[in-house]
C-alpha cells in the first residue's frame, strides 16, 4: 500500500512539469525519487546507492546510462517548462538551473510534509 501512495505522489509531482513521460529518462528519475523516499540515504551518493540499482531494474547498460538519461529528461524539462514555476517549486533564483540531486531532495522533503506526522 505505502509504495503505490509514494509512486502516486512522485508522478504527481513530476506531473507539475513538461517531462517527455514516454522516455527512458523520465522513468528512471521518477524511480530515483521512489528510491530515495524509501531509503532516506540513498541520496548521499547517487551514483553509488540509485544509479546502479536502477541499471539492473531495467536492464540498463550501466549506472551511467542511467544518469545520462537522466540528465537529459531534466533538460528537456528546463526548456519546455516555465521559468517561473521551475523557480517557485524548487525555490531558486531565475535562470538557475537545479541539481538532479535538489530535484530529489525537494520532493523527498515535500513527501515527508505531506505524510509524516
Amino acid at each position: 500500500m505505502e509504495n503505490k501512495v509514494i509512486e502516486e505522489f512522485v508522478y504527481n509531482e513530476l506531473s507539475r512539469f513538461n517531462f517527455k513521460k514516454s522516455t527512458k529518462g523520465y522513468k528512471y528519475l521518477a524511480e530515483a525519487i521512489i528510491m530515495c523516499i524509501k531509503e532516506e540515504n540513498s541520496i548521499d551518493n547517487l551514483s553509488k546507492n540509485i544509479f546502479p540499482r536502477i541499471a539492473i531494474k531495467y536492464k540498463a547498460k550501466n549506472a551511467n546510462n542511467v544518469k545520462w538519461c537522466i540528465d537529459q529528461v531534466i533538460k528537456t524539462m528546463y526548456n519546455n517548462t516555465k521559468s517561473d514555476l521551475i523557480c517557485k517549486y524548487f525555490n531558486i533564483e531565475e535562470n538557475t538551473k537545479t541539481s538532479l540531486k535538489l530535484i530529489i531532495y525537494t520532493i523527498m522533503c515535500k513527501y515527508e510534509r505531506k505524510f509524516e506526522k
